[in-house]
């Protein structure tokens, strides 16, 4: 039996996991970074729960090899509607319809299709209002030109089961193309998140600013606007404030992180030096050359400010956003 069997495409399960996978990461970070019971760490397992399901959700997607949908001379069959196959002859008209930016063909059928089970009154309520139907092909998670596939649809609808066999044999899967223009999308998000980075680490205000403008967008994307423009950016919006949010915790992360560890090297050789000389070095300039510090630690050690008071000593180092913390050389820790 000639046939058509549409499949899942890698690209969806893999962004999903790329779009979890930080979050999950920072979240995982904080775990192991703050102490137990503190709100750092209970937030730490919300985020890494939470976006941790998207990894095997993801990778399910990616690693799926079941047709989704599948087409033969006497009928068509989609398995995330849960019925069973429908009949060319029960079929009247296909259209396509986009719900949020998910593409579906909907299918009018007769009366002698038998659905598995009764829709709702609600249910029913928001197919109309969406314009939808009671079955309707899901297009999101396969890579194919919605349109052609409608087409051919209604054209085999009128066909008799030889002609049907024949168009099923000949029919070409036209599948959406990753393009240029795509890549010069993806150079512009990657450069719009870098700037946004850049101009949120400068200040506290500007840090706001970009957390206020994710928030209205996320309203705006929630309430699912008519205007397909304001919903398209609302959504680009969001996404940037929340990849923004995630680099932004990453960097002060990674920056706090690298001066701690430079200025707890630097403790140990000043210890060193007064346990030789009985008395606290001048100044760390010549400290820092003999520690085998790479170019970005070295630079971290510039930023650590060092006083010698009497027969004591005291280490200073300036946050991200300018939080100025103190090295407590008795307990070993900066605070």
């Amino acid at each position: 039996m000639a046939e058509i069997k549409l499949y899942k495409t890698t690209i969806k399960g893999l962004k999903i996991i790329g779009m979890c996978l930080p979050f999950a990461a920072i979240g995982l970070w904080m775990i192991t970074d703050n102490p137990y019971g503190s709100t750092e760490y209970m937030m730490g397992w919300v985020s890494t729960c939470f976006f941790g399901l998207g990894i095997p959700i993801g990778l399910f997607q990616t690693f799926d090899k079941r047709p989704q949908i599948v087409i033969t001379e006497n009928g068509i069959w989609d398995r995330t509607t849960h019925q069973d196959e429908i009949k060319w002859e029960q079929i009247i008209e296909a259209y396509p319809i986009d719900i949020h930016g998910q593409k579906f063909i909907s299918l009018v059928t007769d009366n002698t299709f038998v659905f598995k089970k009764k829709t709702s009154r609600r249910a029913a309520a928001i197919n109309q209002f969406i314009g939808a139907q009671k079955l309707n092909l899901r297009l999101g998670q396969i890579n194919i030109d919605e349109i052609g596939l409608t087409n051919f649809i209604n054209q085999i609808t009128k066909e008799t089961i030889e002609e049907r066999r024949r168009s099923i044999k000949n029919f070409k899967i036209k599948e959406t193309r990753f393009t240029y223009s795509d890549l010069q999308k993806i150079f512009l998000y990657i450069f719009l998140s870098v700037a946004l980075l850049v101009l949120t680490l400068s200040s506290y205000v500007v840090f706001w600013i970009v957390m206020g403008i994710m928030g209205f967008s996320a309203i705006t994307a929630r309430w699912k606007p008519d205007n397909l423009t304001i919903r398209k950016y609302a959504w680009i919006g969001t996404w940037l404030g929340l990849v923004n949010m995630v680099l932004v915790l990453g960097a002060i992360k990674i920056y706090d992180n690298v001066t701690e560890n430079v200025g707890e090297q630097l403790a140990i050789e000043i210890e060193e030096f007064h346990s030789l000389n009985s008395t606290y070095p001048k100044e760390i300039k010549s400290l820092t050359r003999n520690l085998e510090f790479n170019f970005l630690e070295r630079f971290f050690a510039d930023q650590i400010e060092y006083k010698s008071i009497g027969n004591d000593y005291e280490l200073e180092a300036t946050m991200m956003f300018g939080n100025l913390r103190k090295y407590d050389k008795y307990n070993g820790q900066w605070r």
